[in-house]
């Protein structure tokens, strides 16, 4: 597993977004695609990786869109869990890798995603708040992902409650 590192953001994020962007919906047809988490925020850092929402309507889509996904090179791929669909493109970009979260259109996941981050788009105060909590949560775990994440979550959960 890598070393938990926190990156600042870079404003290539937006592009690197947008290449994935157009090779995944070469390879899955007409479904949304959104860029989210920390490098979909301007000024928030995070581990670098390019996290990419994919809505569908239907469960049953996911078979085939999977496949799609596998030829176009998301090769890690688990089983639904919490509400989405997880696939990862290893060593996809100077930084990390890109991460898919394939949800259900609508859904509750699908809501929180973009509701996180467009609130955190358009508070610029909060932005620099996370960042220099990601810092201090880093040094404190000792780079344990684990660890992070879970602090990371609790205030993620305190986001959404206003929502």
């Amino acid at each position: 597993m890598k070393e938990l590192i926190i990156h600042p953001y870079h404003s290539e994020f937006p592009e690197m977004f947008e290449g994935q962007r157009r090779k995944i919906a070469s390879a899955i047809g007409d479904f949304e695609i959104h860029h989210i988490g920390s490098t979909a925020v301007p000024g928030l850092g995070g581990k670098g990786i390019i996290d990419i929402m994919i809505a569908i309507e239907k469960w049953k889509q996911a078979g085939v869109l999977i496949e799609n996904l596998k030829q176009a090179g998301f090769l890690h791929v688990h089983a639904k869990e919490n509400g989405r669909i997880f696939a990862s493109n290893k060593q996809a970009s100077s930084f990390a890798d890109f991460h898919l979260h394939i949800v259900k259109k609508g859904s509750k996941e699908y809501k929180e995603l973009l509701f996180f981050r467009d609130y955190m788009r358009g508070n610029k105060r909060e932005v620099e708040r996370l960042y220099k909590l990601k810092l201090k949560w880093c040094e404190q775990t000792k780079k344990d992902r684990e660890l992070y994440g879970t602090l990371k979550q609790d205030y993620v959960k305190e986001i959404l409650k206003k929502h």
